[in-house]
């Protein structure tokens, strides 16, 4: 399958502002099922761009504006990339993972130390006995994927899904109370509850490619038209680093493109930046997101 990615993204504040560098973690992650076959990007403002790889070795382009002020800043993505088509389930786990509870061996301990949770953060202290009462079985299962897709299946139907372009993560005590989220705050919840039960998770920006209807009209309930999205990947011994998408209790697919992965959800933010003025000056975000197959 090959896709067709256009990415713009519209800032505008309410005065001239001058900018510091911004990282952008747009370019897709290549991987044995995700090839990008080309990839552009501009800026509204002059910049000098130089790409790097983080220490989560996400591919990041960095844009440099100089000295210019301006009261609006846009970047503009374009991007075809080729995707095989996987079969999530298609992955074996090693026999001591087949079951919940299961225990890392001391060389995943020592990788996945930054994924795992040693003591509950803060604001998630609400978050295992929502799960207790929320799933069937808490104590475990001699399924774990069918355990994982219990949890996951919870959160897509206790929290209702709202789209929040601003900036930020609810925790999930908050995500609990007002019972709605963005896809962030919901993979977040996910996250907290999977880390509070020993497993090693972290968090995925990316793109998701619904496909039309078979009339060519928009998926009915397409939560990621428009916009980035975000879930979770947990590591399982013998199959790896496996997607979970909590906004819709699903399993992620070759559909899912991932851009970046980090242990916290504001480093997998889609651009980080900042800008300066001497005065406080608001900023507003407009996103313009079109995915499309391109027929062979």
């Amino acid at each position: 399958m090959k896709l067709s990615i256009d990415h713009k993204t519209h800032y505008r504040y309410d005065a001239p502002v001058s900018y510091g560098d911004h990282a952008l973690y747009l370019r897709p992650r290549e991987g044995l099922g995700l090839r990008v076959e080309s990839f552009s990007l501009e800026t509204s403002l002059a910049s000098k761009v130089r790409w790097v790889r983080d220490c989560f070795n996400n591919v990041v382009a960095v844009a440099n504006f100089g000295l210019v002020e301006s009261a609006e800043l846009d970047f503009h993505c374009c991007m075809t990339i080729e995707v095989d088509e996987e079969n999530p389930f298609d992955f074996i786990l090693d026999s001591r993972a087949t079951a919940f509870p299961f225990a890392y061996n001391e060389r995943e301990r020592s990788a996945l130390q930054p994924y795992l949770e040693s003591v509950v953060s803060p604001g998630a202290g609400k978050a295992l006995d929502w799960f207790f009462h929320a799933v069937e079985n808490p104590n475990g299962s001699p399924d774990c994927i069918g355990f994982l897709l219990d949890i996951n299946s919870a959160v897509c139907r206790d929290i209702n899904y709202e789209r929040r372009d601003d900036e930020g993560t609810q925790t999930p005590d908050e995500t609990l109370e007002l019972k709605k989220g963005s896809c962030r705050d919901m993979a977040q919840l996910f996250i907290s509850v999977c880390r509070q039960l020993g497993l090693a998770a972290r968090f995925v920006s990316g793109y998701l490619y619904v496909p039309p209807e078979a009339d060519g009209s928009e998926a009915i309930d397409n939560r990621a038209a428009g916009s980035m999205h975000a879930w979770a990947e947990i590591y399982l011994p013998g199959a790896g680093w496996k997607g979970f998408d909590p906004t819709n209790g699903v399993l992620a697919n070759h559909l899912y493109l991932p851009t970046a992965v980090a242990n916290q959800p504001e480093w997998v933010n889609p651009i980080q930046g900042k800008y300066f003025q001497k005065s406080r000056v608001a900023s507003h975000l407009q996103v313009d997101l079109n995915i499309k197959e391109i027929n062979a």
